[in-house]
């Protein structure tokens, strides 16, 4: 099956997810068990599928998960995992929360499979790594439309989630280490409020692009230290 072909058929994948899942979230709540429930299925139904069609890709990267313990991308990660703490208010009940939290996996998986082991890996052959991972997000952050009220503050922290997603995974090769952050993030966001008091989400600006200020200096340097060698 030739490219163009594979990427047809994650297209009508796609349209056929997004259409299915607005639908669930037009006749039922977000926080319903039965809307997470057919979301969760659809998830694992389309992560199954691009794991099918495009496995050598996904698996193209050698990862070297030490890079990820540099101070740097350390502490990126942590004002990332922040996050949650400082303006998460989800009020869930604890078996909702579970849930939620549990459903994280299969999102984390299904959405890096496309963006990153499929979108990114596709566009930096041709663009860069730079260029594809800001389309990435970019398109990313569109995709989302329709599941969250676009805020100006739930958009910025989509499109720069993103960008450190896509940082973390040019620079490890992992897929697993993207998967693993995307999904403790969400799962964080589970079980909030986690301080008694949240701040309004715009305090979330602050970690957010410390987060992704801390990772792109990373990047830069790890840059500079391969043109030099």
């Amino acid at each position: 099956m030739s490219l163009a072909q594979r990427l047809a058929i994650v297209a009508m994948v796609e349209i056929a997810y997004i259409v299915a899942t607005r639908l669930v979230l037009h006749y039922l709540s977000w926080k319903s068990l039965e809307a997470e429930s057919i979301r969760t299925a659809l998830r694992l139904g389309t992560a199954a599928i691009y794991w099918y069609l495009f496995k050598p890709l996904l698996l193209s990267r050698t990862p070297d998960l030490r890079l990820l313990a540099h101070p740097l991308p350390a502490a990126s990660l942590a004002l990332f995992f922040s996050i949650p703490f400082v303006v998460g208010r989800y009020a869930l009940d604890s078996g909702t929360a579970i849930l939620f939290a549990l459903a994280s996996i299969p999102v984390a998986i299904k959405e890096e499979f496309l963006f990153r082991g499929i979108m990114q890996n596709l566009l930096a052959a041709r663009l860069g790594p730079v260029n594809a991972i800001l389309l990435t997000s970019a398109v990313f952050t569109v995709w989302h439309v329709g599941v969250w009220e676009m805020t100006p503050w739930v958009v910025a922290q989509i499109f720069f989630a993103s960008v450190l997603l896509g940082l973390v995974y040019v620079h490890s090769g992992s897929m697993l280490a993207v998967i693993v952050i995307h999904a403790v993030y969400d799962a964080l966001f589970s079980f909030t409020p986690l301080i008694p008091e949240p701040l309004h989400e715009n305090w979330g600006f602050v970690p957010l692009l410390g987060a992704v200020a801390l990772m792109v200096c990373w990047a830069a340097r790890r840059r500079t230290a391969h043109s030099t060698v």
